[in-house]
C-alpha cells in the first residue's frame, strides 16, 4: 500500500510538467520544513507528502539519472516519518519509509551498470534503513507494558 499525497489533477500536473515541478518540490518541501519548525504536524505531511509524490514521479520519468531526486526522496521519507511519529502515526512513518526503500531499490536495480551511482543508491538505500530500524526500537519502547494485577 502505497501513501499518496497529490490529488488526480495535481499529480497528472507532474508528469505534464516535470520542469515546473522542480520549483514546486522545492517550495514544498520549505513550506513543510517552516510547519515542521512550527510543530504544526499535519500540514508540514500535507507539504511534505506531495513534494515526496512529486520526486516520486520525476524519478519515474527521468529514471535514476539524477542524483538530487535520490536524496529528495530519501530526507523527505525521513522528514516525513517523523513528522507521523510526532501524531503517533507509526504504522504511516514505516509505510513512508518502505516506500521511499522500495523506489530506490527499483533505482539500484536500474544502475547496476553504473557503480558510481549505484553506491551513492546504496548509501540512500542505507539511511533509510536506518530510521526504519530506529522506528522500530523507540516504537518498541513506546509501546504501554501491560500488566495483571494480582490480589
Amino acid at each position: 500500500m502505497a501513501l499518496n499525497f497529490l490529488c488526480p489533477v495535481h499529480r497528472d500536473w507532474v508528469y505534464f510538467h516535470p520542469q515546473e515541478a522542480l520549483s514546486y518540490i522545492e517550495n514544498s518541501q520549505q513550506q513543510g520544513e517552516t510547519l515542521l519548525q512550527q510543530q504544526n504536524w499535519h500540514e508540514a505531511i500535507a507539504h511534505l507528502g506531495c513534494a515526496f509524490e512529486a520526486t516520486e514521479i520525476l524519478m519515474e520519468l527521468q529514471g535514476a539519472a539524477k542524483s538530487f531526486l535520490l536524496s529528495r526522496l530519501t530526507s523527505l521519507a525521513a522528514l516525513l516519518a517523523n513528522s507521523f511519529k510526532q501524531l503517533n502515526e507509526h504504522h504511516c512513518a514505516q509505510l513512508i519509509l518502505q516506500q521511499a526503500r522500495d523506489k530506490l531499490q527499483q533505482a539500484a536495480d536500474a544502475s547496476l551498470g553504473n557503480k558510481p551511482r549505484l553506491t551513492y543508491i546504496q548509501e540512500c538505500l542505507f539511511t533509510i534503513r536506518t530510521i526504519q530500524e530506529q522506528f522500530k526500537v523507540k516504537h518498541m519502547f513506546e509501546q504501554p507494558i501491560l500488566t495483571e494485577q494480582i490480589h
